[in-house]
């Protein structure tokens, strides 16, 4: 495997390792990797299956470092494609994100992950992608935030419920 392929998996288990932890502390919250990090997926680093108000949830958290909004019962698809760069997202990275919604017409939102920032053409990209389907960008930053507010629960907490299994 190439190191950027290591990089990129590595990237993409993180990230699914966060979202199945906030899985764990929010019940309505599922976290589906098909794919290899090798093997084409369209787009599609991993998909949440989540309330419909989840974004909404984030984003609070990673402007104020918490959130009141409970989660909604509505249900709905979402694409994350993770990009593990230790740069901005660059206008063609970002671009080429965007060119994958259609690709994916029975994903809700595309939320992309990673990268410092958004470069103001990247940003640009993203903006003017809301015309096509509801889509996010979290920075590394963003989803270091979204972590701390969902602490690890280790394994052996998981069903402290003293039913004895």
């Amino acid at each position: 495997m190439s190191k950027n392929s290591e990089k990129g998996r590595k990237g993409e288990l993180a990230v699914t390792a966060i979202f199945s932890n906030l899985g764990v502390h929010e019940p309505s919250i599922e976290v589906i990797r098909a794919n290899t990090t090798t093997t084409p997926e369209g787009g599609v680093d991993i998909a949440l299956k989540c309330p419909h108000n989840l974004s909404q949830k984030l984003d609070e958290i990673v402007a104020r470092g918490e959130s009141t909004t409970a989660l909604s019962n509505a249900q709905i698809d979402v694409r994350i494609q993770v990009k593990n760069y230790t740069k901005p997202i660059n206008k063609a990275v970002a671009q080429s994100f965007v060119d994958e919604i259609s690709k994916n017409p029975a994903y809700a939102e595309h939320w992309g992950v990673g990268g410092t920032r958004l470069t103001k053409g990247a940003q640009e990209v993203i903006d003017g992608a809301s015309k096509i389907a509801p889509v996010k960008w979290y920075t590394a930053s963003d989803i270091a935030k979204i972590q701390a507010n969902y602490p690890a629960i280790p394994f052996t907490d998981i069903n402290d419920d003293e039913d004895g299994e």
